[in-house]
């Protein structure tokens, strides 16, 4: 959490006069309803690990000051949970200690086209494109690549996240409803099911965040759907137009989705609306936002990921950008692939920092480990730079294509948690260690 980023607060009966008090420390406040406030926290409140005590002022009230509530400061999370990495699609992880191996510590074939890996739990999850309407999802182990549990049977196209000790499967088949299915992640038991009903289209990933997980289904029109991580039960819907494949981004205060000419934020607890913004347009189609330093990436644009920049707390239009698939970030830079070629713009004047071609056949999206960006090639290379300066400082060559990730369920990619940058090419799963103590 950078400067001046928001923090939410939930309550009743706040006002206009109402401020949020950080250790006992007036912060600047917004009153976005009488049941939520904004504030803004500084990287010094949040510098050191711990607790802080959080409570709202109102002079206005006969109450005057609440009771402090205690708020737990831990370490950004190692794992990789969601496509690109994060539930906002930064596409960014930091580890401590980083070596660049000279080969992968195991290589896996798992009998059809893999997705992304989400890495967590000790374990690497990947869901399977068996190529002919059939899906399986598998949980292999990080330090040997041997299977934990699976392959799990699913129908349909599919994609999974993780969070909280459980991995969630949306089964997509064809033209028909979509199921989200919540696996331990330990086991591999099935714990619920819930059949989404109202539209008959799903080509978008789940994402896992807070308690909820969601995803998009059109087919009649256009839902995004909020399903309860504990019992499955169907939390809410929203209406989104005519759009698919948006995956949604998620952040403490924002659930984002992109589809041509729109572009929708909602309340990730309540699915209440914030802000939407259309630009004149309206059709099938759509993609995935990235959300990163308070802005939001909307690739809405009739097709494709090029699109606008939002201020992702007022939907405020701040420009436009290209991009061959979704971007990576970290504090200060994005990282787009534009045309075939890697560029790293600066996002405090939208400056292109430095450039790389590569075989010039880079392909997919990039991510960002600590000081180095990874990217692959639909020749099979696999190559790190540094961040900083673009140099390239490690390349692998694999037997199979690194190809860029479709518009569209199974998407695939190039993922980092927990010390591991894995790589699904072909029908392997290829795992480095960069970090063993991340």
């Amino acid at each position: 959490m950078g400067p001046d980023s928001r923090s939410l607060y939930w309550g009743i009966g706040f006002s206009s006069a109402s401020t949020v008090l950080f250790n006992g420390s007036a912060r600047a406040t917004t009153m976005v309803a009488t049941y939520e406030l904004t504030a803004q926290i500084t990287a010094a409140d949040i510098a050191s690990l711990g607790t802080a005590a959080v409570s709202v002022k109102d002079s206005s009230s006969p109450q005057g000051t609440t009771p402090a509530q205690t708020l737990t400061l831990s370490p950004p999370s190692l794992d990789a949970v969601a496509f690109q990495i994060t539930p906002a699609h930064t596409g960014n992880v930091s580890f401590a200690n980083i070596i660049l191996p000279s080969g992968a510590a195991w290589s896996v074939d798992v009998g059809g086209t893999p997705s992304y890996a989400l890495i967590a739990a000790g374990k690497v999850f990947v869901t399977v494109d068996l190529g002919s309407g059939g899906s399986r999802l598998v949980a292999l182990d990080q330090a040997t690549g041997a299977t934990v549990w699976g392959p799990i049977a699913i129908t349909g196209r599919t994609n999974a996240a993780y969070d909280s000790g459980k991995v969630f499967a949306l089964s997509a088949p064809f033209a028909n409803t979509a199921t989200m299915l919540a696996f331990d992640a330990q086991t591999g038991t099935q714990l619920w099911s819930t059949v989404l009903i109202g539209e008959d289209s799903f080509t978008a990933a789940p994402t896992a965040a807070h308690g909820f997980v969601y995803t998009g289904g059109s087919g009649s029109s256009g839902l995004l759907y909020a399903v309860d991580q504990s019992t499955g039960a169907l939390a809410w819907t929203q209406p989104v137009g005519a759009g698919a494949n948006s995956t949604p981004a998620v952040t403490a205060d924002g659930v984002y989705v992109t589809y041509p000419c729109w572009t929708f934020d909602f309340r990730p607890a309540t699915g209440d609306h914030i802000w939407d913004e259309n630009t004149g347009c309206e059709g099938g189609g759509g993609a995935t936002p990235v959300v990163a330093n308070q802005l939001l990436y909307s690739p809405n644009i009739d097709v494709g990921y090029n699109g606008l920049v939002y201020n992702a707390a007022t939907g405020v239009s701040l420009g436009s950008y290209t991009a061959d698939a979704p971007p990576a970030f970290d504090a200060s830079t994005g990282y787009f692939l534009q045309g075939g070629t890697l560029r790293a713009i600066a996002q405090s004047n939208n400056t292109v920092q430095w450039s790389f071609v590569g075989d010039g056949q880079l392909s997919g999206s990039p991510i960002v480990v600590g000081p180095y960006t990874f990217i692959g090639s639909a020749s099979g290379s696999l190559y790190a730079l540094d961040s900083t300066s673009g140099h390239q400082v490690w390349q692998m060559t694999l037997p199979d294509p690194i190809v860029a990730a479709p518009a569209q369920l199974p998407f695939s990619g190039l993922s980092a948690g927990d010390g591991l940058l894995v790589v699904p090419a072909g029908t392997k799963v290829n795992a480095y260690v960069l970090s063993k103590h991340p």
